[in-house]
């Protein structure tokens, strides 16, 4: 494109031709003139400015874009100069067109393609694939609150009302869609701040993003100059849940009934046993099949299978990636056993079942395995038999009441229970390693329960009846 000076006797000399033409400023950055072509006869200024995008692979493109400013002679150059000096910065940052301005959201296409699905890697340079349920929270955490994208009004609110920073300022900033180019660290700090009232989910949720921009960063073309901002941010305090069934008595109670009643719900009352007995976590349990299954990839999809022979579970541990074969404990081993003929006869509360392939299917579709909302309503319901969930009226008369119910334990509670007797009777360092923790600092911090009573101690040194006294001073 040729350049000139405008002046007013310049533009008048550009002459009007077959094709147009464009022609631009060599005084002011970013402003041109183009001249139509016969027969409409037409000079205008436009605003000019190049843009970066990035195509599915990472890499980097340019387009031009601009903005009509007015038609010769409407305006003095002078004034139409001021126009592109004061606003062009502007109209870069918020530009549209093809998607060219680069933010979270934009980011996190790329990640959820690219990122997730690809490689981590860890403090010693092992380059290992993101598991399934890592993947799953992390998209979750950002998509909620990063993007804000939720149906939870109160969440939204958190991440979209202007927040109070220092004295009268409010803060009104969305963070997914600040362009990257102009992301602070500030503005991670006050994103983290408005979520005061959820520490865990705000510490989660800056651990997701940290690890996105990090990944960014690693591309060829990053999309995200400078340092990940997400370091150095002080996190919230994080209350640990200990919580479990804190006497001997009722987790007894709660077996012998799974053991008794078996016959009411067989899968449920099974599952509930089988927590209590081998202490793993919900994921590892939900799609256990009967039997160990002969192609790879029916194998990929379930968590472990049983070892009817060796009276054991093989599962491969969700957290570590590490084969671990479970031991049976009697009473686990016999509810599965009971439950497999359940399943077989047809006139049993089980035999909904009969030709699945997982020990726990799915009541609305017995070829898929159980999820974290399979049995909601039963747990509600057992928890409140048992004393370990609370309930207030709501509405209703006569056999139509309608509670609302608040567990004061759930299911993974029974993974701290097992724990926390397991240690006490074996001790916590076979607490850890039947657990395959990577460290007895684990299993302390988030599972083992001390048994208080047995810490005290009615006299510190005694001694024994091998011991002689020794003389007081002065006695002969």
């Amino acid at each position: 494109m040729k350049a000139i000076k405008f002046t007013k006797v310049s533009l008048q000399k550009l002459k009007h031709e077959k094709n147009s033409y464009r022609v631009s400023d060599l005084v002011t950055t970013g402003l041109s003139i183009e001249v139509r072509a016969i027969p409409s006869s037409i000079k205008t200024f436009y605003a000019e400015w190049s843009v970066i995008s990035y195509n599915k692979e990472g890499r980097q493109k340019r387009h031009g874009a601009r903005r009509k400013i007015c038609r010769y002679g409407q305006k003095p150059i002078e004034a139409i100069r001021n126009i592109i000096n004061i606003n062009l910065s502007n109209w870069k940052k918020t530009n549209t067109q093809n998607s060219s301005i680069r933010t979270l959201a934009t980011l996190f296409k790329d990640f959820k393609k690219g990122g997730v699905t690809g490689f981590r890697v860890k403090a010693r340079g092992q380059k290992l694939k993101y598991k399934p349920l890592t993947t799953k929270n992390y998209i979750g955490l950002i998509r909620t609150y990063v993007l804000a994208q939720t149906n939870k009004n109160s969440t939204k609110e958190m991440l979209t009302a202007p927040f109070r920073t220092d004295g009268n300022n409010y803060y009104k900033k969305l963070l997914s869609e600040i362009p990257l180019d102009d992301l602070t660290k500030r503005d991670i700090q006050v994103w983290h701040s408005r979520l005061e009232n959820v520490p865990t989910a705000a510490n989660r949720a800056l651990a997701a993003l940290s690890v996105m921009i990090e990944w960014d960063a690693q591309r060829a073309n990053p999309s995200y100059k400078g340092d990940n901002p997400c370091l150095r941010i002080q996190k919230y305090p994080e209350q640990k849940d200990k919580r479990f069934i804190d006497t001997i008595e009722k987790v007894l109670e709660i077996r012998k009934y799974c053991i008794d009643q078996m016959w009411i719900d067989p899968q449920f009352l099974c599952f509930i046993t089988l927590l209590l007995e081998i202490g793993e976590r919900l994921e590892d349990c939900f799609a256990i099949a009967w039997n160990k299954l002969i192609s790879i990839t029916e194998q990929n999809r379930c968590s472990g299978w049983i070892n009817w022979r060796k009276r054991e579970i093989y599962l491969t541990d969700t957290k570590n990636r590490k084969d671990a074969t479970i031991g049976l404990t009697d009473e686990a081993f016999n509810m599965l056993q009971k439950l497999q003929n359940l399943v077989s006869n047809p006139d049993t509360n089980a035999s909904w079942a009969a030709g699945s392939m997982w020990v726990f299917p799915r009541p609305t579709d017995n070829t898929k395995p159980i999820n974290n909302s399979s049995y909601r309503c039963k747990h509600r319901d057992f928890n409140y038999k048992f004393s370990l969930a609370t309930r207030e009226y709501v509405r209703g008369r006569g056999k139509r009441i309608v509670y609302k119910y608040t567990n004061i334990l759930t299911l993974k509670h029974l993974r701290k229970t097992f724990v926390t007797y397991y240690g006490r009777l074996q001790g916590l360092e076979a607490a850890s390693l039947r657990m395959r923790h990577s460290s007895m600092e684990v299993t302390k911090n988030y599972y083992f329960n001390e048994d208080t009573d047995k810490l005290k101690v009615k006299h510190m040194y005694e001694t024994g009846d091998n011991v002689i006294e020794l003389k007081k001073a002065g006695n002969n």
